[in-house]
């Protein structure tokens, strides 16, 4: 049995001498086969060492296909994993003064961005339309072993609790991690995969050397809205999974339904957010039966998932994953049994187990080999995993905790409400008390909401106000900015007509 291949880039390798001519690359632009891509990648990496990029350097790579293609761009991330080098990625809705603070506080070499100064913050810039992709010459160069145990690449948290805090894992935890989350949906090598967020964007980075790990096609296309432009988009790419966070989906069954059937997906994950049973339900019927539920995080990976088989039962999120091990805090110290609500806490193989730069963050997170993600839940004995909520989101209203999640769901179950979101307001009596930010679509009364509310749910877990607002903050998976939320500017609807 041949070894597994020890980083992305020796995967694609193994890919183009295998399958030169299988689709690596798909975007509205063309096709790109394995063979070409690592051809170019190869060609590019030799580029960087002419330039002077050794092994071990820093290289800031800017996200932005403007002056060159999206192909380009990722043929240049997989040019610095093959120049031993290590690739920090400078996403396209990072600001400017973010860039330059980025490239600054972790020591870049080298700045991979078209119309750049020559030097920025001490790193050089290298312009790749200096590249020439067609120049054979390039295939000479002496390239190094790729160390499986070297770092790949810097990986940005989503940034709900905050600042984005810092992975930076190795080439084996990389593509191991790419592996599991693969294999934990049955994908392979004949799949045609879409993310959320295409590249490049960092969020499409992940998604993209995921399939490239195992050898599948990348469908880099925006998701279509509505849901007749997304099957038009399903058919035309010839997509087979994809991925889509619950405010995705949920704009897509708030649309224009679909006239006749939707082309046939081997799954579509939901990902990033809370979704309800009930939404859960929608979706397998007016998209695909085979919707998942996928838990993870960047830190972890996949976590559990729930499949199609599986009830959707409230805030189950499916089974551990294999390689995946639990602990449920007790907070002081102890494990839970099965069943009881405490801290959740994983491990794996291929986790990290700091943050870079951020010792306050990795002690709070890493804690004697697990990772804290700051969720409350269950296991029970099945390995079945439900969660509760942010540990930090549980608003304590006079003693009565509350998970805004479970009055999100209701709130959006009421047909003039397009999202809501609940957090926790100050209160001199009571410390705190949820309050509902709603964004609706069709006019209604407040009095009706509370009454549908109140039909639902305990009283006592009753929102104290409600806000009205044009959008809920969200990161790029869909999960809730809280701390955004609560800045935002509102109006409260006290009884007016919304």
């Amino acid at each position: 049995m041949n070894a597994a291949p020890a980083s992305v880039c020796a995967a694609l390798a193994l890919h183009a001498v295998a399958r030169p001519q299988a689709s690596a690359y798909v975007d509205n632009e063309g096709v790109i086969g394995y063979g070409d891509l690592h051809m170019v990648s190869r060609r590019a990496a030799g580029w960087l060492a002419r330039q002077g990029v050794r092994p071990g350097d820093i290289v800031a790579l800017s996200l932005d296909a403007r002056a060159q293609s999206a192909s380009g761009v990722a043929a240049m991330l997989y040019a610095i994993g093959y120049a031993g080098a290590v690739c920090l990625p400078l996403p396209p809705e990072t600001p400017l003064t973010v860039r330059v603070a980025l490239l600054e506080r972790f020591g870049a070499a080298w700045l991979l961005a078209a119309g750049a100064p020559p030097r920025v913050a001490g790193a050089r810039t290298l312009d790749s339309g200096g590249f020439d992709p067609a120049d054979a010459t390039l295939d000479r160069a002496s390239l190094p072993d790729i160390d499986p145990d070297a770092p790949c690449v810097y990986l940005f948290t989503s940034g709900t609790t905050g600042m984005p805090k810092v992975l930076l894992p190795t080439h084996r935890q990389v593509i191991e991690k790419s592996v599991a989350v693969m294999q934990s949906l049955g994908a392979d090598s004949s799949d045609r995969l879409m993310a959320p967020v295409p590249w490049p964007a960092g969020m499409g980075m992940r998604y993209m050397m995921r399939v490239h790990a195992i050898g599948a096609a990348y469908v880099a296309v925006l998701l279509a809205e509505p849901l007749q432009e997304l099957a038009g988009s399903i058919a035309r790419h010839g997509i087979t999974r994809m991925y889509a966070s619950p405010w995705q989906l949920r704009r897509l069954l708030q649309g224009p339904q679909h006239a006749g059937p939707m082309p046939a997906l081997r799954s579509l994950s939901a990902i990033g957010a809370f979704i309800s049973a009930g939404e859960v339900e929608a979706v397998r019927a007016a998209i695909t039966p085979n919707l998942y539920v996928d838990y993870g995080c960047n830190e972890v990976g996949a976590i559990a998932l729930l499949g199609p088989g599986d009830a959707a039962e409230p805030g189950c999120v499916g089974r551990l994953q294999p390689g995946v091990e639990v602990r449920v805090d007790d907070g002081a110290g102890g494990a839970l049994p099965p069943g009881e609500v405490g801290e959740l806490a994983y491990r794996t193989p291929w986790m990290c187990h700091e943050y870079t730069g951020n010792s306050q963050a990795t002690r709070e997170r890493f804690r004697g080999g697990w990772f804290y993600p700051g969720d409350a839940g269950s296991v029970d004995a099945r390995g079945c995993l439900t969660l509760r909520g942010r540990t930090q989101d549980l608003i304590n209203y006079g003693g009565v905790k509350i998970w805004p999640e479970d009055i999100e769901a209701v709130l959006k179950q009421h047909p003039a409400v397009l999202d809501a979101a609940v957090a926790g307001l100050p209160d001199p009596l009571a410390g705190q008390a949820p309050a509902a930010f709603i964004v609706w679509h069709a006019p209604f009364n407040i009095a009706d909401l509370e009454v549908f509310c109140l039909e639902r749910i305990d009283g006592s877990r009753m929102p104290r106000w409600f806000f009205l607002t044009d959008s809920i903050p969200r990161n790029e998976n869909g999960k809730v900015l809280r701390d955004a939320l609560l800045a935002l500017p509102r109006r409260a609807a006290d009884g007016a007509p919304l």
